[in-house]
């Protein structure tokens, strides 16, 4: 059989026709067959109602318009009162809900319910899980809903641990306790752990025992530096306040007095004597686990963290509870005996304004206290000398340095009529107030303060800074 060329013309057009015929029957039959889907989000809730985002996602091309109904069935039947979707938001009361979808073809779908078996919960999680003793922890229960809309309630399993405060959380002892808050048949429960190794802000230092034991397990000693990491974070990293945060937890917060351990090398390759982590521990958190030895590159007595001593008390009345006493020392005395006998590792004065500054995203370089025309801490921000002008003047930050010849401290509180330091001499870390006058900054004689080193210029930015704690 022979087809002519308009034959052959003909063929393809009728392929042509029937194909097009056969893809818009297809589609004709999806859009008669295909479904809505629906989506919802819950936007927001308190205990009086709470408010649904409803997106219907349409798959069939002609079909834009829908009906929608919300109740308290699990399907829609023919009680179900439809209304034209002209909304996103829904607003609605506490209880358990669905949606049900209807197209033009009649296609129904029905989601699966709204807060059903729902709780959700706000803590005040800043250093969750692990709270100072007296912390109130705040649970936001204008954000508790239930589906059923029953009472909340709010319980601790040790009440001797922590206890319910209203609808807050009141820290009373060291442990554990698990909190649960429930509706109903529906409840949400985590742990919480209560301690003692670090406190709410205590300004008088000498209630402090000084650290001269190990305090901790290595986990409580990471948490601690969690801790330390979110207050720092918080006020924040490579700011004023920042810095400031990491001198407050040490001063304030820290429940045990450091020793002042002089420094019998540096880190410096130059340094006649290397030495990292005796007297100057120039690294991240707090140095008070074993784990920690990874991070020191070399050690001249210890390693030891710090409270550890770096050798046993052989004495015979084995008196190391007199460690504190013993401040005829000089810088030679730093290998002896009875020194590494009565002195557990701790800080010097410009080790512990490093550890502040390293901690609060600093990094000084290995420097000294200094002084005046000497190479030091002196020469990173701006002298200025005290006097009356000086006190009574704005110029003083919380994170400013303060010092007189060969020694360092660092400002951690002021206000109109005080200045509160804190610095690492042989009685230990303290924190000192200050009247804004020279009489009080000039009452130690020879050991008195004699100038600030403002550091605007190393700061940059202040972040959350406050200049009181």
């Amino acid at each position: 059989m022979c087809y002519t060329f308009d034959d052959m013309k003909k063929k393809k057009l009728l392929i042509l026709f029937v194909s097009v015929l056969l893809i818009a029957a297809l589609f004709f039959l999806w859009n008669l067959i295909a479904t809505p889907s629906v989506n919802y989000e819950l936007l927001s809730f308190d205990e009086e109602s709470f408010t649904v985002s409803v997106d219907i996602d349409n798959r069939n091309l002609f079909n834009s318009r829908h009906q929608i109904a919300v109740d308290h069935k699990e399907s829609a039947d023919g009680e179900t009162e439809w209304k034209t979707f002209d909304q996103k938001e829904i607003r609605l009361e506490p209880g358990t809900y669905y949606i049900h979808v209807k197209d033009e073809f009649g296609h129904v779908v029905d989601t699966p319910s709204i807060l059903d078996k729902t709780l959700s919960l706000k803590i005040d999680n800043d250093f969750y899980p692990f709270y100072p003793i007296d912390q109130i922890v705040a649970l936001d229960l204008s954000t508790v809903i239930a589906g059923t809309g029953d009472p909340i309630q709010i319980d601790s399993s040790d009440p001797d641990v922590a206890s319910i405060l209203g609808g807050d959380i009141l820290c009373k002892s060291p442990g554990t306790t698990t909190i649960t808050v429930s509706s109903g048949d529906i409840k949400e429960s985590f742990p919480i752990t209560v301690t003692d190794l670090y406190t709410l802000p205590e300004e008088d230092s000498s209630k402090k025992p000084f650290l001269k034991e190990t305090i901790c397990t290595e986990e409580e000693a990471h948490m601690l530096d969690e801790v330390l990491e979110r207050k720092i974070e918080e006020a924040g990293y490579q700011t004023r306040a920042g810095v400031v945060a990491a001198a407050r937890f040490l001063a304030l917060e820290f429940p045990y007095k450091l020793a002042y351990f002089s420094e019998s090398g540096r880190l410096d390759p130059a340094s006649a004597v290397q030495i990292d982590g005796e007297g100057r521990y120039y690294h991240k958190g707090l140095y008070l686990s074993e784990d920690k030895f990874a991070d020191i590159s070399i050690s001249r007595y210890g390693p030891a963290y710090w409270g550890q001593y770096f050798l046993e008390d052989t004495t015979d009345d084995h008196s190391l509870d007199d460690y504190y006493l013993y401040d005829g020392f000089v810088p030679a005395d730093i290998g002896s005996r009875m020194y590494l006998m009565k002195r557990p590792n701790g800080l010097d004065c410009s080790g512990h304004v490093s550890w502040c500054y390293y901690n609060g995203g600093f990094d000084l370089g290995d420097l000294g206290a200094g002084g005046p025309g000497s190479h030091g801490m002196t020469e990173l921000g701006e002298l200025a000398m005290i006097d009356e002008e000086l006190l009574k003047s704005d110029r003083i930050k919380a994170g400013d340095l303060v010092g007189f010849a060969s020694h360092i401290g660092i400002v951690i509180g002021v206000d109109e009529e005080h200045i509160w330091i804190s610095d690492n001499l042989v009685s230990g870390l303290k924190n000192t107030c200050y009247d804004r006058t020279v009489e009080s900054f000039e009452q130690l004689g020879s050991k008195s303060w004699q100038y600030f080193i403002l550091m605007d210029s190393e700061y940059k930015e202040d972040g959350n800074y406050t200049p009181m704690w």
